[in-house]
């Protein structure tokens, strides 16, 4: 993107990671402020136009700027416009999808986030062919296009009411301790995502001797697997209730986990459809648990904490484990990663199934004095 590619600069990898983690960063700040201005007017749609229209200013600028640590700058700029679009989306989802079909909701747009991503990373590939300032320039047309099918398309949910002040939307935390289950678990697959991205392909060519597109088929499978049943996913946490598809999701995504580099070739395509069915199954319905657990008025805020969750979970996991894998080598990295989810089931499952259990007792007791 800069200059003669950056040559006339001495860029380390560290350096060129800071380029993505200026995104995430901006995410710490924002991803509360944007939810608590939301909950405070009572109104998602004027905050999704300011995400997707201050993305678009910010991927046409990108590419001519031609100073490193401005670019990190107008890439932590874009990483607080893009922590709108994507929390103002998931709160309307929230809002506008009845309660027992909340899971459902959240599993088509888990569907379409991961479908974009995919698309997004393919489309971008073909088009740096040709330059680098093309995949920011198409990308900045195709918000600008969803910009205005929001405004011509898009109606602000009927449900919220505003909140009384910027501050007690943001006490939603006080208020609701329990949101703290949703988050830990949104961390912990974020993080887990961590070891696809950093440590998956390096362990694929040491201990399987993978090419680079033989990789790529692997986890091709296991993210169209984690897209195409997430709304499957959502369904079944609609039927069956949000704690039993968390659990039992986490923990088969655990434990697959923990098969990789230690299954031949083809059992490997197997360990990979059914990690990516897992998480097609907890996912979602820890979407859905946001909305049960938040109010109306507090789920801008309550969703901001979600990503934020996400976010650190992501930006974390690759140093978690590229550092593990220094230590104790790659087959290390795998037992660590899915360690950690048994580890989350082994101290959530407790908490979550004594908690539903008394819901359910008090809606009989409700029911019974009826």
């Amino acid at each position: 993107m800069l200059p003669g590619g950056g040559a006339d600069i001495d860029l380390a990898n560290t350096a060129k990671g800071l380029f993505v983690s200026a995104h995430f960063a901006a995410y710490i700040p924002f991803a509360f402020l944007w939810g608590g201005l939301s909950d405070r007017n009572g109104k998602r749609k004027p905050f999704l136009l300011m995400g997707l229209v201050g993305q678009a200013v910010m991927f046409f600028l990108m590419p001519l700027i031609g100073d490193i640590w401005l670019l990190y700058a107008a890439r932590f700029i874009e990483g607080a416009f893009s922590i709108a679009t994507v929390s103002m989306l998931m709160t309307i989802a929230l809002d506008t999808a009845p309660a027992g079909r909340r899971g459902m909701a959240l599993g088509v747009f888990t569907l379409g986030m991961l479908l974009g991503n995919a698309t997004g990373v393919l489309l971008g590939g073909i088009l740096a062919r040709a330059s680098y300032a093309y995949p920011f320039w198409v990308g900045s047309a195709l918000l600008s296009v969803v910009a205005v099918l929001v405004v011509l398309a898009v109606r602000e949910p009927g449900t919220v009411e505003p909140s009384r002040s910027f501050r007690s939307a943001m006490l939603v935390f006080r208020q609701h301790p329990r949101l703290a289950i949703p988050y830990a678990f949104t961390f912990l697959d974020r993080l887990t995502v961590g070891f696809f991205v950093s440590q998956f392909s390096i362990l694929a060519a040491e201990v399987y001797g993978l090419k680079p597109s033989e990789r790529g088929s692997y986890l091709g499978i296991f993210l169209i697997c984690f897209a195409l049943l997430s709304p499957l996913g959502g369904m079944l946490s609609d039927r069956f209730g949000r704690v039993l598809p968390i659990l039992i999701g986490t923990t088969v995504y655990g434990l697959m986990i923990m098969l990789v580099g230690r299954v031949g070739l083809e059992p490997l395509y197997l360990v990979m459809v059914i990690g990516g069915i897992s998480g097609a199954v907890l996912y979602p319905p820890s979407i859905a648990m946001v909305g049960d657990y938040a109010g109306p008025g507090q789920r801008g805020v309550a969703m901001g904490g979600f990503n934020l969750a996400g976010s650190i979970g992501y930006t974390v996991g690759p140093v978690l484990f590229g550092l593990v894998a220094d230590r104790f080598g790659q087959l290390s990295t795998p037992l660590v990663a899915g360690g950690l989810c048994l580890s989350a089931v082994a101290i959530g499952a407790p908490i979550l199934l004594r908690r539903e259990q008394r819901v359910g007792v008090t809606q009989s007791s409700g029911a019974g004095s009826d």
